[in-house]
């Protein structure tokens, strides 16, 4: 191909007209946006009844820690909304460019604008992960622990801190001055012959140079694992001394364990079905191939986790599990009181 044009237009009228790439189906934006709203008809109805379960299925001893269910899975609903209705992202890896083809499209709000919102989601989310562990361990570990002593005061400042590091990455993009038509035509040196949707007006690059502010970011991101696995560690540690103890009856240390493993479940559960895409992303970041179609899968694994959410909620809290065994017909677990209380604790 010839040397770079200048702007967008000229390199779409002369080198983009030479390209020979084909592309199926499954690489379209038609494909994308279609594949996202046949999602949302499917996904949102066990989604609400997730939240009915929540709602109006918890036991008064499970009260406390029904915020916590809510909480997340209200987060978990909001980004489905978003992939499969409302943005919809169609991306142009290894180029740092998308293109949201939902409804925020129709009415005019620019990806940049999406941009921040759905960074927003995801500070919800990592928020209502941290402060649902945290919950979780501060009934597990002894009132004598210091972290037991965590107050209101503290869980707010908690999960206001976790919002802002799982959002901040909306301030790399909103403190970036590059001009938009110079990055894309950037990126085209590494991706000459992109989909169509490239030089629509709704693509939106983001820089890749590394600076003071991305290094900051990534090193604030490396607390959200580090909480986690302290949560956990620590709880467990607690969970195998409370093993030892003689005054516990078997039921209770059986009850404890399996407390512990519905914890990590409800949270290991939606997360679990993002490992195929980002197999699949490490695998087109690796290759630095350009497959828009196993982008779009990737993309439309992503709304699915609410819906492993819903149903670990459903499998891992017995009042629910009854709940749904009794609309399927199914003999009830007749432990619900025992196993309720010490899920709530």
């Amino acid at each position: 191909m010839s040397s770079l044009p200048t702007t967008l237009l000229e390199y779409y009228t002369t080198n983009y007209t030479k390209c020979q790439q084909s592309f199926s189906i499954f690489s379209t934006p038609e494909f994308l946006s279609v594949g996202a709203k046949s999602q949302f008809f499917v996904i949102i109805p066990i989604n609400l009844f997730g939240f009915y379960c929540i709602i109006c299925k918890t036991p008064k001893y499970m009260k406390e820690f029904q915020f916590h269910l809510f909480h997340m899975q209200f987060w978990f609903l909001i980004l489905t909304i978003f992939y499969t209705i409302l943005t919809t992202p169609y991306h142009f890896y290894p180029a740092e460019v998308r293109c949201s083809v939902g409804l925020f499209r129709d009415l005019g709000i620019s990806s940049r604008y999406q941009v921040y919102l759905i960074n927003l989601v995801y500070g919800g989310i990592v928020s209502a992960v941290i402060l649902l562990f945290e919950n979780r361990h501060r009934h597990l570990v002894p009132s004598t622990d210091i972290f037991y002593n965590i107050k209101g005061f503290h869980r707010f400042f908690l999960g206001f801190f976790n919002f802002f590091v799982g959002s901040s990455n909306l301030w790399s993009v909103m403190l970036q001055d590059a001009n938009q038509e110079t990055l894309k035509l950037e990126y085209l040196k590494i991706l000459p012959c992109p989909t169509e949707l490239y030089f629509d007006s709704c693509s939106s690059a983001v820089e890749r140079n590394p600076n003071i502010w991305n290094l900051g970011l990534l090193i604030t991101s490396i607390l959200i694992p580090i909480q986690v696995i302290f949560f956990i560690i620590h709880s467990f540690m607690y969970l195998r001394k409370s093993q030892n103890i003689n005054s516990f009856s078997k039921r209770t240390k059986k009850l404890q364990k399996a407390f512990f493993r519905a914890g990590i479940a409800q949270v290991a559960s939606p997360i679990s079905v993002l490992i195929i895409p980002l197999a699949l992303l490490i695998y087109i970041m690796g290759t630095r191939q350009y497959l828009p179609g196993l982008i779009n899968i990737c993309i439309l694994f992503i709304p699915s986790h609410s819906v492993f959410s819903t149903f670990a909620i459903i499998i891992f809290n017995v009042p629910y599990r009854n709940y749904v065994k009794k609309i399927l017909g199914i003999g009830q677990d007749n432990s619900i009181s025992r196993v309720a209380i010490v899920s709530s604790f």
